[in-house]
């Protein structure tokens, strides 16, 4: 059991982290070390208006069969009762044996006879939630080429895990939409507890973290930043600054890059335009009212603040964080 629920975490990361062609080959191979199977199709759809026309699918992932096996099916499904019993409602997985369904005594049925011959469904095993006037149906169907039938404990790890992968499905595609979003891409937020604990973050976050602590954990806010959270105020460091906001027991925190600029002091910022400009030492010293040897010092601490060695790096520095205010 412990096994079975590990699996299905990692199904909700998957969710959350794959993209849109690879998550269902990945999901069926976290749901292929409880039931064996030799095919599947993982599918959504809704019910034709004609009851002869069955399922009409709307999307669908073919694992392990040819791809026009669904043209194949939606010419045959309104006269399959393994589509209807699905589009009735079931209660739990239902198995069925193709070969003695379709050949039953009195009720030949030739063409799903012709059709599950054709691509080897000897078994199925199916399971999924109908369509209704609110949502398509969404269905997994698990093929077996061989003699041995699907059994009971297939049919119960089937049943257990669909919610999972039903809900993991629906996550999937909020993600996908989110990854769309530039502002949500661009994000580098996170929940953080009063003892400092990180309960979710964005990817962006925990890298600007991992730049200013070398050995950040990734779990828990370092102390520097914790301490000044607890003071409601901000965190500013060598290259990133943290802000937050307590909402219902939660802090909502945010982390951003310094720019060049932020970096630098005033003084250090009117020196280092001019400088980067290409004023002289002395023409610096006459505009700003200092003497020459006070602009050649801040000049040095501009260097090693932006880690930059010569006027041509500063300047483009100094460049790119104005596109970055920008």
């Amino acid at each position: 059991m412990h096994a079975f629920s590990r699996d299905m975490v990692d199904l909700y990361e998957l969710a959350e982290q794959a993209g849109y062609l690879a998550f269902p080959g990945a999901a069926l191979a976290l749901l292929k070390r409880w039931i064996g199977f030799d095919g599947a199709v993982l599918g959504l759809g809704e019910a034709g208006r004609d009851p002869r026309t069955g399922l009409l699918i709307t999307q669908a992932h073919v694992h392990q069969r040819e791809e026009h096996i669904l043209q194949a099916y939606g010419a045959v499904s309104g006269r399959d009762p393994v589509t209807q019993a699905f589009l009735s409602g079931l209660d739990r997985p239902l198995s069925v044996d193709c070969q003695a369904l379709y050949r039953r005594r009195g009720q030949v049925l030739p063409e799903m006879d012709a059709f599950s011959r054709r691509y080897d469904l000897r078994h199925l095993l199916l399971f999924g939630d109908r369509p209704d006037q609110h949502s398509p149906g969404r269905w997994l169907v698990l093929y077996r080429g061989e003699a041995r039938g699907f059994q009971r404990e297939d049919v119960e790890h089937l049943h257990a895990a669909w919610h999972h992968l039903s809900r993991a499905i629906s996550l999937h595609r909020r993600a996908l939409l989110n990854r769309q979003d530039s502002a949500l891409a661009k994000r580098a937020a996170a929940l953080v507890n009063m003892q400092g604990g990180i309960e979710s973050a964005d990817a962006p976050f925990l890298a600007l973290l991992q730049r200013e602590w070398r050995d950040f954990c990734g779990h828990q806010l370092p102390d520097a930043p914790l301490a000044r959270l607890q003071l409601c105020q901000a965190y500013r460091g060598q290259k990133i600054e943290l802000r937050a906001e307590l909402q219902e027991g939660l802090w909502r925190c945010e982390a951003h890059e310094l720019s060049a600029v932020s970096l630098l002091t005033p003084a250090e910022q009117a020196v280092a335009r001019r400088f980067a400009a290409g004023l002289s030492h002395k023409q610096i010293a006459r505009e700003l009212g200092v003497a020459p040897n006070t602009v050649r010092s801040q000049i040095s601490r501009t260097y090693a603040k932006l880690q930059v060695h010569d006027k041509a790096a500063l300047a483009q520095r100094l460049m790119e964080s104005r596109h970055a205010i920008a």
